[in-house]
């Protein structure tokens, strides 16, 4: 979890989370370039923290829409399907993750250059 925090957001569906994350890293690299300063500290308690607190958001997440989902469809074929539809894992949400870091790289590559 501690490397991989980022491709299992994107996994198991839990992109408002994912965007986050990565805003966080790439705000505190481009704040880090503005002070001169090459400290990776930050970016491991970030990856620490999202370890240790992964399965907690995810088990928050769920039941909220377990909860949301119980209390507007009485039908239970209907839960079903939408827990099932809400819940698991997606190939896509890795596809995702790697699009997004690709992109947040490239533009603290291209931030980087520009203050040089």
């Amino acid at each position: 979890m501690f490397l991989l925090g980022p491709f299992w957001l994107g996994y198991r569906k839990m992109y408002a989370e994912f965007a986050m994350y990565v805003g966080v890293l790439s705000l505190m690299s481009i704040f880090l370039m503005l002070l001169g300063s090459e400290s990776s500290g930050g970016f491991a308690g970030m990856g620490i923290g999202m370890a240790i607190l992964a399965n907690q958001m995810y088990y928050n997440k769920s039941k909220k829409a377990v909860d949301k989902i119980m209390q507007y469809y009485s039908d239970p074929e209907v839960r079903r399907n939408l827990v099932i539809q809400k819940g698991g894992t997606s190939g896509w949400g890795i596809v995702y993750a790697i699009v997004i870091l690709i992109v947040s790289l490239a533009v603290e590559f291209i931030i980087e250059e520009a203050l040089l």
